[in-house]
């Protein structure tokens, strides 16, 4: 008497290591996921603080208002933000904020500084910030792995 036990489905084993490759395969989508969404913040705050550099410098170049223009960097333990802002002079005396905008989500200045200030010249577009003309040949703004870098003679890049 020789029976033969038709076995259909599969066994418990089986069905454990294939959740458990569905798991890791899903740890891993998750993972690249949140790499690209924090590079993604990084890259839109940078394009954001690029963009508010340049408006500030070709606002000063056409004397915009009469007034000087220019972009605070503050780092706050509530979130980071930047001021774009005008000034009657490059002492920020008439001091005026235009708009503040803060990094989106986890997205920090990556330097401890307390505070930052970029300040362009009517007409010139020349960029005054703390150390130039004298020693200091730029300036970066970094969030994350990006920066920007403002040179003494106003180039932006």
């Amino acid at each position: 008497m020789n029976k033969k036990r038709n076995m259909k489905g599969f066994s418990y084993v089986e069905v454990m290591v294939v959740l458990v490759l569905v798991v890791m395969a899903s740890l891993g989508g998750v993972m690249q996921l949140t790499g690209f969404y924090r590079e993604q913040r990084e890259r839109s705050a940078i394009t954001e603080i690029l963009s508010t550099l340049r408006d500030a410098s070709a606002r000063s170049m056409a004397q915009q208002n009469g007034r000087q223009w220019g972009v605070q960097f503050e780092n706050f333990m509530s979130g980071d933000r930047y001021v774009f802002f005008s000034a009657s002079s490059s002492e920020l005396t008439g001091f005026v904020t235009s708009s503040v905008s803060y990094l989106p989500g986890m997205a920090q200045f990556v330097d401890s500084m307390a505070s930052s200030t970029v300040i362009f010249e009517k007409l010139s577009g020349e960029a005054s910030f703390a150390g130039c003309p004298s020693g200091v040949a730029s300036t970066t703004i970094a969030v994350g792995t990006r920066s920007v870098r403002v040179y003494c003679n106003g180039k932006i890049e």
